[in-house]
């Protein structure tokens, strides 16, 4: 290869790897609307995008973060994966797939495929059920409660670990026996 040729390619390369994430953005911006980086570890494709949507329709970003911001789906899904027994993880599955049979029976079409109104009206005619709807019920817990322990939804709550100052550096009297509080 002559220097010619040489310059050439390394000048298409170089427009190459500066066109390339654009190129991979635009390609993206095409897919579905979960990103693709949360693949789920143990629900399926469609479990997962189903608490994902039910997730971010319970908590939506707004101008503080949402749970799609906050990880809550991706935490369910190593809650579930990993930390949880047989029989919870049993029990859960169970529901989910109850919760998606009886969303298709009743509306015609699966809780993924719904508009986003019937996806709502759907959730609150669950979420105003009695006792017998135990499993949306228990998942929203599960949302708010990885919710409100996350990073995001503490910063969301202007949550102080220790409420009010510290001053580490004050001077004390000779006459003063002990102090009680910060001043």
């Amino acid at each position: 290869m002559n220097r010619r040729q040489l310059l050439k390619n390394s000048v298409f390369t170089a427009i190459g790897l500066g066109l390339s994430p654009g190129i991979i953005m635009s390609l993206e911006s095409c897919a579905k609307e979960r990103p693709s980086s949360d693949d789920p570890l143990y629900f399926n494709e469609e479990e997962f995008d189903t608490l994902w949507l039910m997730a971010n329709i319970i908590l939506p970003k707004t101008e503080t973060p949402g749970a799609i911001e906050a990880g809550v789906p991706l935490f369910m899904d190593k809650l579930y994966g990993e930390f949880l027994e047989d029989d919870e993880k049993n029990k859960f599955q169970a529901g989910l797939k109850n919760f998606m049979a009886t969303c298709e029976n009743e509306n015609g079409e699966g809780f993924l495929d719904l508009d986003k109104e019937a996806q709502i009206s759907y959730l609150e005619k669950l979420d105003n059920a009695g006792a017998e709807e135990e499993f949306f019920k228990s998942s929203k817990q599960i949302i708010l409660w990885a919710y409100f322990t996350s990073e995001a939804g503490m910063r969301s709550m202007n949550y102080l670990p220790v409420p009010g100052r510290y001053n580490g550096c004050i001077s004390i009297d000779g006459e003063e026996k002990n102090i009680v509080g910060n001043r």
